[in-house]
């Protein structure tokens, strides 16, 4: 599998001259880490020359600085997922969430989700353990949005929560799209 997935990435960049950008932290997360040293030699060192950027670091560093954001929200939480951690991009999630918001919080126990993956979806009680000081944080300040980064993550926070989480991509498109769009 790494062989086909580096190959198709491959292409899809034609030989790594393009980036490419990936919306799931975790996603990135495998792509970087897991994919090179199924590899051989050859194809290795192809996939080397390829530019991997999380949503998070593509939205950070070279998008966030052109976009006119005219009204903020007055509060977002901010769910920096495992992968997230591992990438080292929380910062960088904080920075943009604050664009987004004149108060971004990032409840104490804001660790990991528990989904692992698709297991919360198989076994609930992994989120609802893992989050539940998260749970009680939120109940005591509700917020405007509920961010993150991954979808996986999204929906057991949601189921867990009661609160739409979503994708901090999609706020930042709602906040920056031109009146007369829609």
């Amino acid at each position: 599998m790494a062989r086909r997935t580096a190959a198709r990435i491959l292409r899809w960049t034609d030989d790594g001259s393009l980036p490419l950008v990936v919306d799931a932290t975790s996603c990135t997360h495998g792509l970087l880490r897991e994919v090179a040293p199924e590899l051989d030699e050859t194809l290795g060192e192809r996939y080397e020359h390829v530019r991997i950027l999380d949503s998070i670091e593509w939205v950070h560093d070279r998008l966030l600085a052109r976009l006119s954001i005219p009204q903020r929200l007055a509060r977002a939480a901010v769910h920096p997922t495992c992968s997230v951690g591992h990438l080292g991009l929380g910062e960088k999630l904080r920075t943009i969430a604050g664009a987004l918001a004149e108060d971004v919080r990032v409840p104490a126990g804001t660790t990991c989700c528990g989904m692992a993956g698709d297991r919360g979806l198989l076994h609930p009680e992994l989120p609802r353990s893992a989050l539940r000081d998260v749970l009680t944080e939120l109940a005591q300040a509700p917020v405007d949005a509920y961010l993150c980064s991954n979808r996986t993550c999204e929906l057991g926070l949601q189921e867990v929560t009661g609160q739409r989480y979503e994708s901090f991509v999609l706020e930042l498109e709602r906040q920056t799209r031109s009146p007369d769009v829609a």
